[in-house]
């Protein structure tokens, strides 16, 4: 697509290239190698990415309200609420009402959970090397930065 300006000049809006070159797109195409490589370390476990990073926290942050999870894993409440119905489900976490606040749910991992979440670890671990054999630590790291960088433009808008 081309424009003529009253000037004369002819500037191009679009081509394949550079819609190929779309932080977009290109955020698009890392996400679905990421969970790709992970998805084939841990299909044994039947673990998907989401539910790994649920399980994580609510080792981490014993008591983590769901509302809160939902938040570090960058999920909208019903698609928090569905991967922890996941969990729950399958033993691996429980729910537990919050006695400060009757609404919010209180979340624990169980004695399954944290030996799933050690399995599902070490596969999530061999994804990233993975990642390191083709890119490097350094480069891997500095991209892990640059990714940090970008998602806090939101914040700083608040």
């Amino acid at each position: 697509m081309y424009v003529n300006l009253s000037q004369g000049d002819v500037f191009v809006i679009v081509t394949a290239e550079h819609m190929l070159n779309t932080h977009g797109i290109l955020l698009r195409r890392c996400q679905q190698v990421a969970l790709a490589m992970f998805t084939e370390e841990a299909a044994e476990h039947g673990f998907s990415p989401t539910q790994y990073s649920a399980l994580a926290f609510t080792y981490i942050e014993p008591g983590i309200q769901q509302n809160t999870l939902g938040e570090r894993i960058a999920l909208d409440r019903s698609s928090v609420t569905k991967c922890v119905e996941i969990l729950e489900k399958g033993g691996l976490i429980r729910r537990e009402v919050d006695r400060n606040d009757r609404r919010a749910r209180m979340l624990y991992i169980t004695p399954d959970g944290e030996k799933v979440l050690e399995k599902v670890h070490d596969a999530a671990l061999k994804a990233r090397s993975r990642i390191h054999a083709t890119m490097g630590k350094e480069r891997f790291q500095n991209f892990l930065e640059d990714m940090k960088a970008f998602s806090a433009i939101l914040d700083e808008k608040e």
